[in-house]
């Protein structure tokens, strides 16, 4: 069940935060995101947060205002649709949606244009050094009259 943040789900979302950084950017020291923790947790329950709870979280998205902060899985629940499930969810209240990706992170990168999203442009991460991509995806929201999709 995909559900709205609740206070008690910010240990399970760091959890899940600092292992899929690591995971995901192999290429980044993770005494990176060690150091940048303390910080991400306090920010956290700033955002808008939705979670995927399956008897416990398992994966999250985070948004400021139309911009995805974070979105991760646990490892063991990949693959399942959760990830896209936790997308269509933020679609259901944004009318666009932007990310930011490293470029070195081929498996994002290939996840977020499975999802509608394009390329709009390249810079380097100011705080890694590292290039990245920002990506957009434009939403269409279809209302429902009887049986018809307008």
């Amino acid at each position: 069940m995909i559900r709205e943040y609740r206070p008690n789900d910010l240990d399970a979302i760091m959890n899940i935060w600092i292992q899929g950084n690591e995971q995901a950017h192999n290429f980044i020291d993770i005494e990176f995101f060690k150091q940048n923790y303390d910080i991400v947790k306090m920010l956290t329950p700033m955002s808008t947060i939705y979670v995927q709870d399956l008897n416990g979280v398992v994966g999250f998205i985070g948004l400021s205002e139309d911009y995805i902060s974070g979105l991760f899985v646990e490892k063991s629940y990949r693959h399942q649709g959760i990830g896209s499930a936790l997308i269509e969810k933020a679609k259901q209240h944004h009318n666009e949606l932007s990310v930011h990706v490293y470029k070195q992170n081929n498996d994002a990168i290939d996840f977020y244009l499975s999802q509608h999203f394009e390329i709009i442009g390249e810079s380097i991460n100011e705080e890694t050094n590292y290039p990245e991509v920002l990506m957009r995806c434009n939403v269409e929201h279809k209302v429902k009259i009887g049986k018809c999709a307008l």
